[in-house]
């Protein structure tokens, strides 16, 4: 047996007037970062690159936040994977699949927050929950056969459960079905974390034995990473 460990940062919300410094908060040897770092390019890649310079591994997926302003989700998906896939140490994983000494690091996007009103950006964010819904079932299905594969962790910008909200979810999420659903094809209980985004208050709970977290960066507090220990 060893032990993994993975710092998680979420939800930092920076302007290109912020800064950030991670100098000195390391607290593993991987990264997950779950979104919404930056509606700016530039201070999207400036701020993982800060982080590749302090991980051996930084592991990023993109939120909402990423997406603001465009009218073409596929050609911002792939402009950002182009770049942030160049930065050293640095790795997109939107609809991949990463496995390290075991543990299998899974993400996409989520977008929980599609509105209901048949406007072009609902519908756009719509087929591409539909697709990452889908992405993960059959990820998580395929992962399950993995013979190098003993533990599983799933990062969603979205948030994948209403229960997540503790009695604060707002009306839009009634009606969707809930990224956790996907849990089903997880027959041999592989996943055993889930790290996402997209909500204002620090999270670490179990539901059905697995361990939901989230970290979200408010200004003015001081921040600190999230740190996730698997044994494998």
């Amino acid at each position: 047996m060893q032990d993994i460990g993975f710092d998680v940062i979420s939800d930092l919300n920076l302007s290109v007037d912020d800064s950030f410094n991670w100098e000195n908060k390391a607290t593993s040897l991987y990264c997950l970062v779950v979104g919404n770092v930056s509606s700016d390019l530039r201070t999207v890649v400036q701020t993982l690159a800060h982080l590749g310079r302090l991980y051996q591994g930084v592991f990023y997926v993109p939120g909402p936040l990423e997406y603001e302003g465009t009218d073409d989700i596929q050609s911002r998906t792939d402009q950002l994977s182009n770049v942030v896939n160049s930065i050293p140490n640095v790795r997109m994983l939107y609809r991949h699949v990463l496995i390290i000494d075991g543990v299998a690091v899974i993400g996409v996007n989520g977008w929980n927050h599609v509105g209901n009103t048949l406007t072009l950006e609902n519908l756009m964010e719509a087929a591409a929950r539909h697709d990452d819904i889908t992405y993960l079932h059959k990820s998580i299905g395929k992962l399950q056969k993995h013979l190098d594969v003993k533990k599983v962790i799933v990062m969603t910008s979205g948030v994948p459960s209403e229960e997540l909200y503790f009695g604060e979810a707002p009306e839009i999420v009634e009606d969707q079905i809930p990224l956790c659903a996907v849990l089903g094809s997880d027959t041999e209980h592989k996943v055993t974390h889930w790290v996402f985004g997209t909500y204002d208050k620090t999270a670490d709970t179990y539901l059905n034995n697995i361990n939901f977290v989230n970290n979200p960066y408010i200004k003015g507090s001081p921040y600190w990473a999230k740190r996730l220990t698997l044994s494998v």
